[in-house]
């Protein structure tokens, strides 16, 4: 994996860490996939994977689903 993909999952994990403190959920679930789709180098797969969550989120689900959602990406890109 690269360094910068890495880097992002990294930094995805803090904000998702830290979600249950979040005032704004849906701001912190679009920021998690923003970290991840500026990293470089994710194979077609994970390009697909953030995709489809990205187009998740914008159908406004609802905020208890967010989270469990979230983990469930970057334990699919880990």
């Amino acid at each position: 994996m690269s360094g910068d993909r890495q880097q992002a999952l990294v930094e995805a994990r803090k904000l998702v860490r830290t979600f249950g403190s979040a005032p704004e959920p849906r701001r912190r679930a679009q920021a998690v996939l923003s970290e991840l789709k500026r990293a470089q180098g994710w194979s077609a797969a994970a390009q697909r994977e953030i995709s489809a969550v990205d187009a998740w989120l914008q159908g406004a689900p609802s905020v208890t689903t967010l989270e469990p959602r979230l983990r469930a990406l970057l334990a699919l890109l880990a």
